[in-house]
């Protein structure tokens, strides 16, 4: 409740789970536990004792991730390779934002202002 009143006159729009609702977002849930899980067995993330540890087990891991580790979704690809291959175009572009329009003013924003008028 303290948070919520604490956000109450700001531009943060609230995204947690309700008590006892774990299918809300499922995917971004998986995706923090392997990070976690990888960061606490691989990385040793539990033996660091001060922010400058913290910080550099967490670059590794971002090197890591970025240049080494294969990802299901891109084909087993590293998101660094699969990226230099979209760039040489031998991947096609989904033109997933294609009919996006950018404005200043974020969506959730808009949609707040659309609701008190």
């Amino acid at each position: 409740m303290a948070y919520n009143e604490l956000i109450q006159d700001t531009l943060i729009e609230r995204s947690m789970s309700r008590a006892g609702k774990p299918t809300d977002n499922p995917v971004n849930k998986a995706l923090n536990g392997w990070i976690k899980e990888e960061l606490y067995m691989g990385f040793k993330l539990g033996e660091c004792r001060n922010k400058e540890q913290v910080r550099d087990v967490i670059t590794t891991y971002v090197s890591f991730y970025n240049t080494k580790r294969p990802c299901y979704a891109i084909g087993y690809d590293t998101p660094d390779n699969y990226y230099r291959r979209f760039q040489r175009g031998e991947i096609p572009s989904k033109k997933t934002f294609k009919d996006q329009v950018l404005c200043e003013t974020p969506k959730f924003v808009q949609e707040r202002e659309a609701k008190q008028v």
